[in-house]
């Protein structure tokens, strides 16, 4: 089917400047062409007139956990099978969908494979995966107790069999996890360096759980490709990192619900739910002390020249899943400015995911992922709020068509 896209303004994700009055041509699922002013909508083709409002491509989260059920009150009720769990990811990628999040990085999970494929199919609406499956930790590490979602592994030959593991079960990238919340690394730097190896050897990119010193800079000096939060980065991880062109996904409002968790457990512990309160007790201050610093340390990263790109991480039962407008505000109240913030969340994501070449903004043979919004986000990054239409892959997701399905 052919679909000409009428609208007042169109950000194609490249951080070129907005086109005004542009028209976008669908054709077969991908883009086919941006037709500016006066170049005329060809004839025969159907043509949809999106009025008053703002195109911008599909966002994409690059850090999630699909069906992460280990902070959920009712945490018994899932140990029972996979089926609530699969459930809550079905719900996830749902509403990560209706937020025209178009694609989302699954990091870590215990049926991100088999709903990546639900979605494929189409039974079910949802946001496009790339699953890491299974991370990968040293036994008692970061993680481990999520065992439906986590391979303990150690040494190197461990780890590299770990990571054939991931890639024979059908994995799209590696997760390796190496920092909890101490200043004690997990794996050791021959560890490191051996997954990474394995996992780029078979052609595979690497994201690493390391946000403490000096695990991260182990991770950097590994050849990892992208460092999930890095929250205590130091000036030579973060020249490093822009050296070495790794991406850095900060994951921003993971740590900041956790640092207003902490305070108010701390200042009124009747006030917080019991299981709530005892996720985050044992290191309120260690979450407190990273929320005070998580702008200055955004604002380093920046200034240092580190590629950044968007992801959520949000596990907590309480909040939103994938809270991508709110992370994306932040880094906008932190000086980033509001077209790099789109392009974050765009074509530098689809970069980090080695996606560039069909995802991430909107130019010719391209898929075309985008989403339709009320107002201007180039004014106003709040605007992104505002989700009219979204489109994957050429059809129209939100709102949700009825019947969903078809042959």
């Amino acid at each position: 089917m052919s679909v000409v896209y009428l609208v007042h303004r169109l950000i194609d994700g490249t951080g070129s400047k907005a086109k005004d009055r542009a028209a976008l041509w669908v054709e077969g699922g991908r883009v086919k062409e941006v037709i500016l002013p006066g170049e005329g909508v060809p004839e025969g083709v159907a043509v949809v007139d999106l009025g008053d409002r703002t195109i911008v491509p599909g966002l994409i989260d690059m850090h999630v956990h699909v069906d992460y059920w280990y902070g959920q009150p009712n945490i018994m009720e899932y140990m029972e099978g996979e089926g609530l769990a699969a459930l809550l990811a079905a719900r996830n990628v749902r509403s990560s969908l209706e937020k025209g999040v178009t694609t989302v990085r699954d990091l870590s999970s215990g049926t991100g494979l088999k709903l990546r494929r639900a979605i494929e199919l189409g039974y079910i609406p949802g946001s496009r995966i790339f699953t890491s499956a299974k991370g990968i930790c040293m036994t008692g590490g970061h993680g481990y107790e999520c065992s439906d979602s986590v391979v303990q592994a150690d040494g190197a030959e461990a780890i590299r069999k770990a990571v054939r593991e991931q890639v024979r079960a059908g994995a799209d990238l590696i997760k390796i996890l190496t920092s909890h919340r101490s200043e004690t690394p997990e794996y050791r730097q021959e560890e490191l360096d051996a997954g990474v190896d394995e996992a780029h050897r078979l052609g595979f990119r690497v994201a690493c759980h390391a946000a403490i010193m000096p695990a991260a800079k182990m991770a950097i000096m590994a050849g990892v490709d992208t460092i999930e939060h890095g929250t205590h980065l130091t000036n030579e991880c973060r020249e490093l990192m822009a050296e070495r062109g790794t991406f850095l996904i900060p994951t921003m409002i993971a740590y900041h619900s956790g640092g207003v968790a902490a305070r108010k457990a701390k200042a009124n512990p009747g006030a917080v739910d019991p299981f709530k309160r005892s996720l985050v007790m044992r290191y309120a201050d260690w979450w407190i002390a990273t929320d005070d610093m998580l702008e200055s340390q955004f604002r380093k990263a920046a200034a240092a020249g580190i590629k950044i790109a968007v992801g959520t991480d949000m596990v907590m039962a309480d909040m939103d899943f994938c809270p991508m407008h709110t992370e994306m505000e932040m880094m906008v109240r932190f000086g980033y400015g509001e077209m790099n913030t789109i392009c974050a969340a765009t074509r530098v994501a689809a970069e980090a995911l080695g996606k560039d070449d069909i995802l991430g903004t909107l130019e010719p043979g391209k898929l075309a992922d985008f989403v339709v919004i009320d107002g201007d986000p180039l004014q106003d990054i709040t605007a992104l709020r505002n989700v009219h239409t979204v489109v994957k892959e050429g059809r129209v997701e939100v709102p949700v068509p009825v019947p969903y399905f078809s042959w």
